[in-house]
């Protein structure tokens, strides 16, 4: 059999990725070369192996020095991220005195699994929205552990708080893609007598999951969508968060709330109080839509930058916010009388307006979605922005679609980005989601 090395370099020959792999391989082969899973990995999964080993040496460096995941990873059939899904979720974690070594865990957990959903992902294995729901889940998973290690390093305090960390955006619609921040907020039943405890607990879980060790950081946590933003508490109590929603939020604050789901602690008791409070924002008066366009104009002018060299898939014209946008507007519109329980941008669009113009626009919001993973992975970090020239350029073409060069590339962004403008204008000019049906 030829040795692991050839077999990597036959699976990205004749691309931009081959010519990377020799310099980033070097390490993994020389540590992997000789174990049975070498010899056993093959078609999508081997492809999507040495598109990872090509595209971050700092991962390919990871799994060569973790033999079990390159078993797993060599192993990998279709429907697999799918049971281990079940498993993050059934799966008792054993207690460890040492906090370190705790949180250690956390971390190795999350880059273990991430690395199995890139070379499935990758290696066109599993479906993107099965690889997004899986990273959802893992980071829910993480989330929630990392909490009961907060709750039990606080001893008596907070022990019996009715705590739910609930979690925004992405995260919220299982949409995450690699390098997303955990947007969340923390919620408690109770008034002034707990506040103290649940700031501590909230405290404690944001330095579980975003402080450095020396397995790395879990994930970065961002709490800029609480009541209030940035100038409000840490924590609200339940009853005090659906009366803001009510009374003092502001429309931003309404399209966050459509996206957020409670995902550790008290789930139960949190996601009736965010149904009650979404049921509320959903009969939104006012100029709904000057509200929304005005919000709009102000994310692409601080945000998308108008540089000839950048081409701004998120944030800018056309980019995914606009169809982010349209989907909180419709349920805002009041359009639909069941909201999604899990709040993608996809299945509120559809509980709202349904047709063939509305599921083209999905389309092309799923490709700029993949554009915005591959451009993340291969950044290492997340972006909001893909440089329109050199060698990242060509990765990310190759990574959307094998031999796609990056001129086709900017070009399909480009028509995509048009088509989803136009969309957007056509409901703004309208001041209806009902544009949209033909």
């Amino acid at each position: 059999m030829a040795s692991l090395t050839s077999r990597l370099a036959e699976a990205v020959a004749g691309t931009v990725l081959g010519e990377r792999l020799a310099a980033t391989g070097a390490v993994f082969t020389e540590h992997r070369a000789d174990d049975a899973a070498a010899g056993r990995l093959e078609g999508a999964v081997l492809v999507g192996l040495a598109r990872v080993v090509a595209t971050q040496p700092e991962v390919a460096a990871f799994i060569s020095h973790r033999p079990a995941l390159f078993e797993r990873i060599a192993g990998a059939e279709p429907g697999c991220l799918a049971a281990r899904a079940r498993e993050l979720r059934s799966e008792t974690i054993p207690a460890d005195s040492d906090l370190e070594n705790s949180l250690d865990a956390l971390r190795i957990l999350r880059r273990e699994e991430t690395c199995l959903a890139a070379c499935l992902d990758l290696g066109g294995l599993a479906p993107f929205e099965e690889i997004s729901e899986f990273l959802s889940i893992l980071a829910e998973t993480i989330t929630q552990r990392a909490l009961d290690l907060a709750r039990s390093s606080l001893h008596d305090a907070g022990s019996d708080l009715a705590f739910a960390v609930i979690g925004m955006g992405k995260l919220a619609g299982r949409e995450f893609t690699h390098h997303s921040d955990l947007d969340l907020i923390f919620l408690y039943r109770g008034g002034t007598e707990v506040i103290t405890s649940a700031s501590r607990l909230a405290q404690r879980l944001i330095a579980y999951l975003g402080t450095m060790t020396g397995a790395g950081v879990a994930y970065a946590v961002d709490t800029r969508l609480r009541p209030s933003g940035q100038q409000g508490a840490l924590v609200t109590g339940f009853d005090a968060f659906e009366r803001y929603q009510g009374k003092t939020a502001q429309t931003w604050e309404h399209l966050a709330l459509l996206r957020a789901r409670a995902i550790a602690g008290a789930t139960g008791e949190a996601q009736e109080v965010l149904d009650r409070a979404r049921a509320g924002a959903m009969r939104h008066g006012g100029d709904l839509w000057n509200d929304l366009m005005d919000l709009r104009r102000r994310v692409v002018a601080e945000r998308a930058g108008i540089s000839p060299k950048e081409v701004s898939f998120k944030t800018g014209a056309g980019g995914l916010m606009d169809v982010d946008f349209l989907a909180g507007g419709a349920l805002l519109e009041g359009r639909s009388a069941s909201p999604p329980a899990l709040p993608s941008v996809a299945a509120m669009l559809r509980a709202a307006v349904r047709g063939p113009r509305v599921e083209a626009l999905l389309r092309d919001y799923r490709f700029l979605r993949v554009i915005e993973a591959r451009a993340r992975w291969v950044a290492g970090r997340s972006v909001e922005k893909l440089e329109a020239e050199g060698e990242g350029l060509a990765v990310v073409a190759e990574l959307v679609e094998a031999g796609l060069s990056p001129t086709a590339l900017l070009e399909r962004i480009a028509a995509t980005r048009r088509r989803v403008r136009a969309a957007y204008e056509a409901v703004t000019r309208a001041h209806t989601i009902a544009a949209l049906v033909d």
